[in-house]
């Protein structure tokens, strides 16, 4: 049998093994990798993929913040679309509910003769004409048979704004549009005429033009044809007809 070793010689060994160890471990912690010891390493993410995860976060925001300028642009042209075709629209149809009353007569069925038109709304300042852009035309709103100072009507197109006729003498015209939401450019009549024995059936076609005051390019053209409800008899003719004068 081999000879047994004293306990305070083990303890001593043991004492001596520890400070190996912890000496081993206080080198492998300064040394590191390279005396070949374990190490306890932090995992993270480097400098430089950060600044790739930023510069790619960047580029989606700003992607998504182009897309969304784009799409409150193009809501913003469609709803002012759709404010110049409804202002265009309600000042056509302003002409079309005044023009299809010219030369209306309260009790025509007594006081306008087939023969010849020499009623009070036949001729002179109740006449129907058409002068360039301007329509005149009378009309009798008071139904008392008469030409009274507010019945004589028509429209025009004066600085880029239509304009509706609203006294004889002086005359006096009335904005209808704002140039400043609306740019009216143009403004076209077109008369025509129909013989019916001794009577003459007319309808006007209306043609009006429009833009967005700050953009030349965004343009808007309606046409109206207008039957005038109020037949005027044949004679004189062609006056009747209300041809361009």
């Amino acid at each position: 049998m081999s000879p047994t070793m004293p306990k305070c010689h083990k303890l001593r060994m043991t004492r001596v093994s520890a400070q190996t160890a912890l000496g081993g471990l206080a080198n492998c912690r300064s040394i590191g990798r390279i005396t070949g010891c374990p190490v306890s390493t932090q995992q993270g993410e480097t400098l430089v993929g950060l600044l790739v995860g930023l510069g790619v976060g960047l580029v989606v925001l700003a992607a998504g913040s182009q897309m969304l300028a784009h799409h409150l642009q193009g809501h913003r042209l469609a709803l002012q679309d759709s404010h110049v075709h409804h202002d265009l629209r309600s000042a056509l149809d302003n002409i079309t509910q005044e023009l299809r009353q010219a030369q209306s007569l309260g009790q025509a069925w007594r006081l306008r003769a087939a023969a010849e038109c020499m009623d009070a709304l036949c001729g002179g300042l109740s006449e129907l004409k058409v002068q360039g852009q301007r329509i005149s035309f009378g009309r009798d709103r008071n139904l008392n048979g008469m030409l009274d100072n507010n019945d004589c009507s028509g429209f025009q197109l004066r600085d880029h704004k239509l304009q509706i006729r609203t006294a004889c003498t002086p005359e006096v015209w009335t904005d209808l549009t704002d140039a400043g939401s609306l740019k009216v450019t143009g403004l076209q009549w077109e008369v025509q005429c129909e013989k019916r024995g001794r009577w003459v059936a007319r309808w006007v076609t209306v043609k009006l033009s429009a833009q967005w005051p700050r953009d030349a390019l965004r343009a808007l053209n309606l046409t109206q044809t207008v039957f005038l409800r109020n037949d005027v008899p044949a004679s004189p003719w062609p006056q009747v007809c209300g041809a361009a004068q």
